[in-house]
């Protein structure tokens, strides 16, 4: 019974996260929508959730890989639909760490985990990975504050 009750809990898990994606692909011309955000993976047991956002021509700076503010954003929005999963949240502070550049042609997988989750703040850390090799491009660290 207890395997059951797992699959029931991934089940609830990974339609919450894609509700809060539909939610987020339809702000017409909001930066979230415009980062056209896909589900990768999830994962109630290991408490982590996966997301792609394809590299697109407009979020390139002069180097032709993605700016350092969109992938602050990308690594946002990844543990941002988390703490929103477990919490109505909003972002208190964000530390990126900038490893590798995600050039063009390429996508950032995040896989973001959650570290702690209280009554008022919600603390996830996250690492970002090219699509194309695997290769760690990122890592950062968020605290949410709970506003429900």
């Amino acid at each position: 019974m207890k395997h059951l009750d797992e699959l029931l809990e991934q089940d609830k898990f990974e339609k919450g996260i894609r509700r809060i994606l539909e939610i987020i692909n339809k702000e017409n011309g909001q930066v979230n929508q415009l980062m056209t955000v896909q589900f990768v993976s999830c994962s109630e047991i290991e408490r982590t959730i996966t997301l792609e956002f394809p590299v697109m021509e407009w979020q390139l700076n002069s180097n032709r890989v993605m700016h350092g503010g969109i992938v602050s954003t990308a690594f946002d929005i990844a543990m941002g639909v988390f703490a929103n999963y477990l919490n109505r949240a909003v972002t208190g502070n964000i530390t990126v760490n900038f490893i590798k550049p995600v050039p063009v042609n390429d996508s950032l997988i995040i896989t973001s985990k959650v570290t702690s989750s209280g009554k008022r703040l919600t603390t996830l850390s996250a690492e970002g990975r090219l699509k194309s090799s695997g290769i760690i491009a990122g890592t950062a660290v968020a605290t949410f504050a709970n506003i429900s």
